[in-house]
């Protein structure tokens, strides 16, 4: 059985290769637990859509910001964390001078593009599981909210209504894993703290597969629980699952970087993943 995994990251400065570790992590993990069961895995790459505004500020601001001579390192973290946020939530306006600079709408063309090359590896129809990290779990819940409404913008839009793949379209969605998650944060511009996404997908339910878990280190402080956010969320949310990051400085706020290299986090993920394989061949 095939399963594709799509894992996208969340704020800050990233490379291409930010999910090999959790990828080593599932497949070796996987081999030992359920060998039957091919994991076919992705990374939603979109930092250097960010970057590049960021580098463009940077540029234009830092002569009035030295000190000693120097860029303050504090001032580039904010940038780089804060830039990534406040970058992504930019709203289209009409008579936009700037149309094609809309970032979330270009987030999403990456996110529809990982979809549609995991579906040509995995197949059309096979079951997909998402990871996602940070500000990545946000982009993650909007994307697929954005398909679960019909409300996905022009250039992601064309990406997925270029192929008849269920697996591109969302359908195929089962597993859904926020790790070290601001969701509970970016709700809080709703009244009633927002509709989440279903999962699995909707035309799934009736299978009584698949789950929705919220991963968090108390020591994490952008990451919350959200199974209590409001019923909808209890709902559909499965579980808020506390865990421990590794290393050295897992007891610090520098706990959010670690989730993707937990093998905590992984056991657990497989653990699941296997579960469905055993569903599926009727076992």
């Amino acid at each position: 059985m095939k399963i594709a995994i799509a894992i996208v990251h969340g704020m800050g400065q990233q490379k291409l290769d930010f999910y090999l570790a959790m990828e080593s992590l599932l497949i070796k993990k996987m081999a030992l637990v359920n060998p039957s069961i091919q994991l076919h895995i992705e990374g939603v790459f979109w930092g250097d859509i960010t970057d590049k505004l960021e580098k463009k500020l940077w540029a234009r601001t830092q002569a009035i910001h030295q000190h000693h001579g120097k860029p303050t390192r504090l001032r580039s973290f904010v940038l780089n964390y804060l830039g990534d946020v406040i970058a992504y939530q930019a709203v289209p306006k009409e008579n936009d001078p700037c149309p094609n600079d809309y970032i979330y709408d270009d987030i999403h063309k990456r996110y529809a593009e990982c979809l549609l090359r995991l579906s040509k590896k995995a197949g059309e129809n096979a079951p997909l599981c998402v990871i996602s990290h940070s500000l990545g779990t946000i982009i993650s819940s909007n994307f697929f909210y954005d398909l679960q409404n019909n409300k996905m913008i022009q250039k992601a839009a064309d990406v997925i209504n270029s192929s008849n793949s269920n697996l591109v379209k969302g359908q195929t969605l089962t597993h859904f894993y926020t790790l070290g998650s601001p969701i509970a944060l970016w709700t809080m511009r709703f009244e009633h703290f927002g509709i989440p996404i279903r999962v699995p997908a909707p035309n799934l339910k009736k299978l009584a597969i698949g789950e929705w878990v919220n991963f968090y280190d108390k020591n994490d402080l952008l990451a919350f629980p959200i199974k209590g956010l409001n019923p909808q969320y209890y709902k559909n949310v499965s579980k808020d699952v506390e865990v421990r990051c590794p290393g050295i400085l897992s007891w610090t706020p520098l706990s959010h970087e670690k989730y993707l290299k937990s093998h905590e986090v992984a056991d657990q993920i497989v653990k699941s993943l296997s579960e469905l394989g055993k569903k599926k061949e009727g076992k």
